[in-house]
């Protein structure tokens, strides 16, 4: 089943691909978000890793709305994307499981 927050990135012409882009010894890594300014635009694309499960699938969805928004808004610095040799700009997305402290 496909997120609310992937349904808004297909609404605006966006889709999630699946890349094995080779991080297999940093298995929290779950995709990237690589932008480009051009003057119609941002040219954005978005990358997981194959196989993400659902939950995490829409948790990149959400995050990358998010880092998009803030890209237009606010430029790359708030978040700390990457300057690409390209030109471009890259940011990967992390899951993290935070302890709980009662």
């Amino acid at each position: 089943m496909t997120s609310d927050a992937e349904k808004r990135l297909n609404a605006g012409g966006l889709q999630l691909e699946e890349v094995d882009f080779g991080r297999e010894d940093e298995p929290d890594v779950d995709g990237c978000a690589l932008l480009g300014e051009r003057p119609e635009g941002l040219a954005v694309r978005l990358v997981i890793r194959p196989g993400l499960p659902a939950e995490f699938r829409a948790g990149f969805a959400e995050w990358a709305l998010q880092r998009i928004q803030r890209f237009e808004e606010h430029g790359p610095e708030p978040d700390g994307w990457q300057k690409r040799s390209d030109g471009n700009w890259q940011l990967w997305a992390r899951h993290h499981q935070l302890p709980y402290f009662p």
